[in-house]
């Protein structure tokens, strides 16, 4: 225990900035060949990526077998029978028939059902339905002795083309509206570079949350999105606590040159690490009973929270304070340079307080003291005379007892 705290203590997550990208890409090419290999197994990527109805519309036809049907006849042939009779399905003078393109078998406490689906062939709504009413009579016809409205034999959802496509759209302006609006938050509430930083590390979630859902062969659809958002407003709380811790450290070093923004990020990393574990575990727990214990809806809901969670805690930690460091100090060297060469160039471009100190360092560093010194330091009696350039007021942070 002892050695695990001190490790702890010791811990810099800047030590480990270059091997952080390592297993985002080794997942993200892990879904890509599940893609690619489930596409050329079933003819068409979308399958492979598991896009559900709501975006890509189609079908998704539910049988629920008793217990005397599978002994009268195993479940592969019943599954087989079915998938024969849609796909033979056709309406009248057209030749246009559907394929089966997914299959799933839920076990559960009121039996055992079978999930078709099949992609819409027709762009009308109206000649969809006409085809779909017309498989679920063909269907009825296998099935003669059982009553489709007494035990809720055959159930089935379909989703149009126009529908789909307005399910998707709204989809990605939703996305795309949440993370606008949290990156003007994070400019106004701390600095455009914290900012880039987070918006990273929400892209980062999202588009590994979506190789996760596909790698686990969880459908994509309306329920995955509503996932998304809750991903990414919980992933930026942790951000933006780290970001917060980050802000204190620099406020009595505004002004200051050389900052060293990886040791920031590293003390911020764990001083707040142990809240965003817990608190990411404790609601995990309770998304984790969810999936376990509720309905196939709930589960495809459930499972990209939990994977979303886990990318998010990573992220916050390992990714968004080494690219903020990154990111302040190449801003602050770009600063530096601008200064000097406004300095030494003699033209007027005009610099604020920060960049108007550092130009009389640098002027210090190059000529020298009135005693001839030109060490770099500068010292009380190196500085300009006149009205202090910077000035740094040091606000009462004492709290009273009442």
């Amino acid at each position: 225990m002892k050695n695990f705290l001190g490790s702890y203590n010791n811990f810099k997550v800047s030590s480990f900035k270059r091997f952080c990208w390592i297993a985002p890409v080794l997942i993200i090419v892990i879904a890509l060949c599940v893609i690619i290999g489930v596409g050329a197994t079933t003819g068409s990527y979308s399958d492979g990526a598991g896009i559900g109805i709501d975006f890509e519309g189609g079908t998704l036809i539910t049988v629920n077998f008793t217990s005397d049907m599978l002994e009268e006849k195993p479940y592969d042939e019943q599954v087989r029978d079915i998938t024969e009779a849609i796909e033979s399905t056709t309406l009248d003078g057209d030749s246009t028939h559907v394929v089966v393109s997914y299959t799933q078998r839920l076990d559960g406490g009121s039996g055992t059902s079978v999930t078709l689906r099949y992609k819409n062939v027709y762009s009308d709504d109206a000649r969809i339905n006409e085809l779909n009413n017309a498989i679920i009579a063909a269907l009825d016809a296998l099935y003669p002795d059982v009553h489709n409205d007494e035990v809720n034999f055959i159930t089935y959802e379909s989703i149009g083309a126009t529908a789909a496509q307005d399910l998707l759209s709204k989809a990605g302006i939703a996305v795309a509206v949440s993370t606008v609006l949290i990156l003007i938050y994070i400019v106004f509430r701390f600095t455009p570079m914290a900012a880039f930083a987070a918006v990273l590390a929400l892209l980062h979630d999202v588009v590994l949350t979506l190789a996760l859902t596909i790698i686990c062969r969880v459908q994509i659809n309306t329920s995955f999105v509503a996932a998304i958002i809750t991903i990414i407003a919980y992933s930026i709380n942790n951000t933006i606590i780290i970001f917060d811790r980050c802000r204190e450290y620099l406020k009595p070093m505004k002004g200051m040159k050389n900052i060293d923004y990886e040791a920031i990020g590293d003390v911020s990393v764990r001083e707040n690490m142990r809240r965003s574990v817990f608190t990411t575990l404790t609601t995990m727990i309770t998304v984790v009973f969810l999936a376990i214990l509720g309905s196939d809806s709930i589960r495809e809901f459930c499972v990209p929270i939990i994977l979303g969670l886990t990318v998010g805690l990573y992220s916050s930690v390992f990714l968004a304070p080494p690219m903020w460091a990154a990111f302040s100090t190449s801003w602050d060297n770009r600063k530096a340079k601008r200064a000097a060469s406004a300095a030494y160039s003699g033209g007027t471009v005009a610099v604020d307080d920060e960049e108007r100190e550092q130009i009389v360092a640098k002027r210090n560093d190059d000529e020298g003291d009135a005693f001839g010194r030109g060490d770099g330091a500068v010292k009380p009696a190196d500085k300009p005379k006149g009205k202090p350039i910077y000035k740094y007021k040091k606000k009462n942070t004492t709290f009273k007892k009442k």
